[in-house]
């Protein structure tokens, strides 16, 4: 829900003190309370209620009649809101924005244009104006927001509601835009001691940044345009402006670069980066911490989250640690990020469709991916206010339909069902985020401060790369997951028994990591594919004199060359592919597209084929674009089949365009993994005891098939599977 509406805010005094200190135990997993959360059973169609609705009290049971009718099941309330209307209506609802200073800059705050603000503050450059309005170290100002967070739970928690919701469009800056946010002295001394964790003392860390600090309070990490002037003069403390002009040139090249390290060495800016995701994290985790207090079983999360990001906080694997539910917008593959982190865990979306086909397809694809809900964009174009009877609008009448559909027995099998993926892993490193980032914002020059994010959702590269690694792997049929860096450094890659790791544009790396990988492609029935040499940064990004993976893959840019490397010799043998990998995620909605870096990625996987193989009749060559989703439910299997278009949103929440040449009829045969009884689940047909099936996929819904072991009455599906 772009600019949403804030709640009414309340006055309160900043009080209080605030203990920080300690990150690991402030990023305290949900798994470790005793009580467990409120189970999130049902598809929840929510919709977000503007002011309109209580103008006139004595027409609230109409209201909620309505809703009824749309197919709404679910509403929401301010956070100082008196929830008695949805209680006396027997509605549920979920509490909306409860801390409404401090977290999104947007509202309350000197810099709610931000466009005007940075635009003034680039003529001057002023470090006055990099001291955030709020601290998110501030004791005072974090004694306010756990009161708040406090009352509120305890006005709704005998109501049970559905959840709670922190704040929506939240982030350190505003979106995940670029500024230096926070130069505060609070702030600078939270940030010198979580340096004390990461290095063993003042020396090793003037070593690691190349500065000369006499004493710990002298540490201040380097602005933007600082690390930009070492990057563009050479020089370890550089004085005065950046020449932008010759920053606007320079370009990294992993062989050049190494005879000139300092250039390179990223550490005093990208350690405060890292610093502000964790700052972020722990004030989301403590206010967590503070409801659960009061309201042990419902959960507690955000709304409107960004892509992954540089700024703005916008670690996703960090915040997937501090959440109980997410709505993510769906930018820079969020979606399929968080739900590899927060596996089992709500997510929901954001309803911007006005027609029912465009919305109908999107709901089901983020079912088939794990949503349990969407919110619907809103009450004010839903209904007709001014007419007598509040009679639905066009909008809400063309959305009904899709409503009723994910509400309805076909729907709810997925609620239930537990989903299979393959062993494919896509690597996630913050890091690698940050180095990325200043390397491709030097064109910028002194404008880097307008590379908001929405410019980064459509002109990132990183963000191509990791998306068409993403779809080359699910058009070849496989369903891969995410694997963030702490992940890999704890083992997850041997437990979760993952044999492709894909490293997309992985420039940074901790030597654990690195090990680890190296550890991976030791097994000969392993595989990693990179663009370009993984590595060359460490976790700080700071330049490598060499890579610890380089005697795999030799150094190259992502743009340049790709890497396939099979674990049968050590080191593991790369088998090398010139081209920009980033380009697959726009070719591959062509009519025809070039079928190169599937047949590649597929011969060298040959002995990993996917669990169901699919293949488009009239082009069996042809990488058919058709994403496959599996499930266990009670004995049986659940297949379901969707053209594999792009969801990108863009930041005004709506779907990015070129999908049509995947929106046609084709004609598909899919090879199941076992011979069963086949059911298609949407025609409530029986379809023979079989391996196989030939169908024509339609652009616009999945193809559901159920696989059973023994045969059931057709005209019982999908309740006898329910009921399984």
């Amino acid at each position: 829900m772009h600019e949403k509406l804030t709640g009414r805010l309340k006055r309160a005094s900043l009080g209080g003190c605030l203990c920080w200190f300690g990150v690991a135990s402030a990023l305290s997993a949900r798994a470790a309370d005793a009580t467990p959360l409120r189970p999130w059973t049902d598809y929840r169609v929510i919709l977000w209620v503007g002011d309109s609705a209580y103008k006139q009290p004595q027409k609230l049971p109409l209201f909620f009649q309505r809703l009824r009718q749309m197919g709404v099941n679910t509403a929401m309330i301010y956070d100082g809101a008196d929830p008695a209307a949805l209680v006396e209506n027997h509605f549920p609802y979920y509490v909306e924005n409860i801390v409404n200073r401090g977290l999104c800059l947007k509202f309350s705050s000197k810099v709610t244009d931000w466009d005007k603000f940075v635009t003034a503050w680039g003529r001057t450059r002023d470090d006055a104006a990099l001291v955030r309005d709020y601290s998110l170290d501030d004791p005072a100002w974090r004694a306010w927001a756990e009161g708040e967070m406090r009352d509120t739970v305890r006005k709704n928690r005998a109501h049970q509601p559905l959840a709670y919701n922190i704040r929506d469009e939240l982030s350190v800056t505003t979106s995940a835009n670029p500024f230096d946010y926070d130069f505060a002295p609070i702030t600078l001394r939270a940030f010198r001691d979580w340096l004390k964790t990461q290095y063993s003392g003042l020396d090793a860390l003037n070593r690691a940044w190349e500065a000369r600090f006499a004493s710990w309070d002298e540490v201040k990490p380097f602005t933007t345009d600082q690390i930009k002037n070492r990057m563009v003069s050479g020089d370890a403390t550089p004085r005065g402006k950046p020449d932008w002009q010759a920053l606007e040139q320079l370009r990294f090249d992993p062989i050049s670069a190494r005879q000139q390290p300092t250039r390179w060495n990223f550490s005093p800016w990208a350690d405060f980066r890292t610093y502000l995701d964790i700052s972020l994290a722990r004030t989301l985790d403590d206010l967590r911490r503070v409801a659960h207090e009061a309201d042990p079983r419902t959960p507690v999360g955000i709304e409107g989250t960004q892509m992954p990001a540089a700024f703005g906080g916008y670690d996703l694997w960090r915040l997937s640690r501090v959440l109980d539910w997410v709505e993510p917008y769906d930018i820079g593959n969020s979606r399929e990020i968080l739900g590899s982190f927060m596996p089992g865990q709500p997510i929901v979306t954001t309803v911007f469709e006005k027609d029912t086909r465009p919305a109908q397809r999107r709901l089901w694809h983020l079912l088939l991916n794990g949503d349990r809900g969407c919110i619907v964009w809103w009450s004010e174009d839903c209904l007709d206010w001014s007419r007598e009877d509040y009679p639905l609008t066009a909008k809400a009448l063309a959305l009904a339909p899709a409503f009723r559909e994910m509400t309805g027995p076909l729907a709810g099998l997925f609620l239930r069902a537990e989903r299979e993926f393959d062993p494919v892993a896509i690597h996630y490193s913050q890091p690698s985020i940050q180095a990325d980032w200043l390397l491709e914002s030097t064109v910028d020059g002194s404008t880097w401060l307008r590379r908001f994010s929405s410019f980064e959702s459509s002109h990132n590269r990183l963000v191509r790369v990791r998306d068409s690694w993403l779809k080359l792997f699910q058009d070849l049929g496989y369903s891969p997951r995410f694997v963030s860096s702490e992940q890999i450094e704890n083992g997850e890659l041997e437990r979760r028994g993952v044999r492709v790791l894909v490293l997309p544009d992985s420039l940074a790396l901790s030597d654990l990591e690195a090990a680890k990988i190296r550890a991976f492609l030791a097994s000969p029935d392993h595989a990693v594919f990179c663009d370009g040499t993984p590595g060359l940064f460490d976790q700080h990004a700071r330049l490598r004199s060499r890579s610890p993976l380089e005697g795999s893959f030799p150094p190259a840019t992502s743009a340049g060359r790709s890497y396939g490397a099979r674990g049968a010799t050590t080191p593991a043998t790369a088998v090398a592919k010139p081209g920009d990998i980033s380009a697959y995620a726009a070719e591959r909605l062509e009519s025809a597209p070039a079928n190169d870096w599937p047949r590649w990625v597929a011969d060298q996987i040959r002995s990993l084929p996917p669990a169901v193989t699919v293949t488009e009749g009239s082009r069996p060559a042809q990488t058919p674009r058709v994403a496959v989703f599996r499930y266990r439910l009670g004995r049986g299997r659940l297949f379901a089949f969707e053209r594999n278009i792009d969801y990108q949103m863009s930041e005004e929440l709506k779907q990015a365009g070129g999908n049509q040449n995947l929106e046609r009829p084709i004609t598909v045969e899919a090879r199941f993994p076992f011979k069963g009884y086949l059911y298609d689940l949407r025609a409530r047909q029986y379809l023979g005891e079989t391996d196989h099936a030939t169908f024509t996929l339609d652009p616009w819904q999945p193809t559901i098939f159920a696989l059973l072991r023994e045969e059931i009455t057709a005209e019982t599906l999908p309740g006898a599977l329910l009921q399984d």
